[in-house]
């Protein structure tokens, strides 16, 4: 038999509910963080906003989640939600993992953001880079904690994400198993 509360850290529905609030939090700013700053940490073009656009598209299905919690649409989608997820995660990683030396050289000028042309121009000692830099720069946080600790922390965040997208896949499927139970019960009794 099937424990009805086993793996269960929160009350069923509001707590699901509170978790998609969370989910629709972290994956918000997460979306906000990688339309501003996204193009210091991803040098493809539109991959920022790619990331970024998943990472919205996150928090609106964590809001339909908090809006209508009880529908079964949520469990049929929410499996293509874990892989995209899934994918995403292990594409941002090993993206920012490949591109380690041109966030590391935009550290080293200044916070500017990285262009190969400006790179390679960069190298000439007469050349004032700081006059051609742009009007945005990296946040120097970033820079003060080093590459490691940066990296560890993306890499950490999209973990930690994705075992919250599964866990919330796992309450939206309990929930809906108590459903089914309560109005087979239901029907049972003659209620």
């Amino acid at each position: 038999m099937w424990c009805n509360n086993c793996l269960l850290l929160f009350p069923l529905r509001a707590g699901a509910q509170a978790l998609a609030a969370f989910i629709l939090a972290y994956s918000l700013a997460g979306a906000i963080f990688l339309f501003r700053y996204g193009a210091f940490f991803y040098f493809m073009t539109y991959e920022a906003k790619a990331y970024g656009s998943l990472s919205f598209f996150i928090a609106v299905i964590a809001a339909f989640h908090i809006i209508a919690y009880a529908n079964s649409s949520c469990k049929n989608h929410s499996p293509f939600l874990i892989v995209i997820v899934a994918l995403r995660a292990g594409l941002m990683t090993f993206r920012l993992n490949a591109y380690r030396s041109n966030v590391t050289w935009e550290c080293l000028h200044g916070g500017q953001e990285y262009n190969s042309t400006i790179a390679t121009l960069a190298e000439d000692q007469n050349y004032n880079w700081t006059a051609a830099a742009g009007t945005t720069a990296i946040p120097s946080t970033f820079c003060k904690t080093g590459w490691n600790t940066v990296y560890l922390a993306f890499a950490f965040g999209l973990g930690i994400d994705m075992l919250f997208q599964i866990y919330q896949y796992f309450m939206i499927w309990r929930f809906k198993a108590s459903l089914f139970e309560y109005f087979a019960f239901k029907r049972n009794e003659g209620g």
